[in-house]
């Protein structure tokens, strides 16, 4: 049975990077606040990437330039280098005291909180080192309850599923697929995070009927306004999709839309 296929009233909640329309990303305030509107069992999409001396974090991009105050490669920085670095001061003052989570910590976070990370795998060529820390941290602390993993490497993913076969796996893909049940199968995911303007295309049901849950990412309602004063409503599309039960997870910046969207649906 596959783990992640739900209802439209258990439709899961997800943060992308968290809340991160309102914190910044990848930062425990982030996925505090997704925590805070979507309640219990928010999933926090994040990213995983690896330091110099081999310590996993949870940072997007391959530098720390863009989300923190520093300067450099992740890959050529220590974790001591990285832990001293401010995470949130680029997103205004009041989280300046953020810093970049270790996986390790974060995932005793998320059993604290009762969160769910969708960890996205951020490097594609270092399944024999990345895998066998991951599977070492999850036995460890008893955490695969807590975790998903995504990539846009439907290769990396079906490795990673035989390497640890008890946490679920997402596929992540920008392209319209011309069967995406086949590769879904064929990579032994149980999701894939669909694209909005692709999903009218009947993705969704094709996943559905394969048994392979079927994830959106939606924009955030600042990114919808000028479409909407325009006729163009993609938040009604959404709620439509969700009552007729072709979402199983609905993600966003902003967690506080996905809930309303949700609650509208079931309405």
């Amino acid at each position: 049975m596959n783990p992640l296929k739900t209802t439209p009233a258990t439709m899961r909640l997800a943060g992308h990077r968290g809340h991160s329309e309102e914190a910044p990303e990848n930062t425990y305030a982030a996925f505090l606040k997704a925590r805070e509107f979507a309640g219990a069992g928010v999933t926090c999409e994040t990213d995983l990437r690896i330091t110099s001396d081999g310590e996993l974090i949870l940072m997007h991009d391959e530098t720390v330039d863009r989300t923190t105050n520093g300067h450099g490669l992740v890959k050529n920085m220590t974790y001591a280098e990285v832990a001293r670095l401010s995470a949130g001061s680029w997103f205004s003052k009041e989280f300046a005291g953020e810093r970049i989570p270790l996986l390790r910590e974060a995932l005793e976070f998320a059993r604290e909180h009762q969160i769910i990370y969708q960890l996205e795998l951020k490097h594609y060529n270092l399944d024999e080192v990345l895998f066998p820390k991951l599977r070492a941290l999850i036995d460890e602390l008893q955490c695969a309850d807590l975790l998903q993993f995504s990539s846009f490497d439907f290769v990396q993913l079906r490795a990673l599923k035989q390497y640890i076969p008890d946490v679920p796996t997402v596929g992540l893909s920008h392209s319209r697929l011309i069967d995406p049940a086949a590769i879904a199968i064929e990579a032994n995911v149980d999701a894939i995070n669909l694209e909005i303007y692709h999903f009218p295309s009947g993705e969704a049901i094709q996943l559905h009927e394969a048994g392979i849950a079927a994830f959106l990412h939606v924009p955030p309602p600042s990114k919808l306004a000028p479409l909407k004063q325009y006729g163009t409503d993609i938040e009604a599309d959404v709620i439509k999709w969700i009552r007729d039960g072709q979402l199983d997870q609905l993600i966003s910046n902003d967690v506080a839309q996905v809930k309303r969207l949700k609650d509208q649906a079931n309405a």
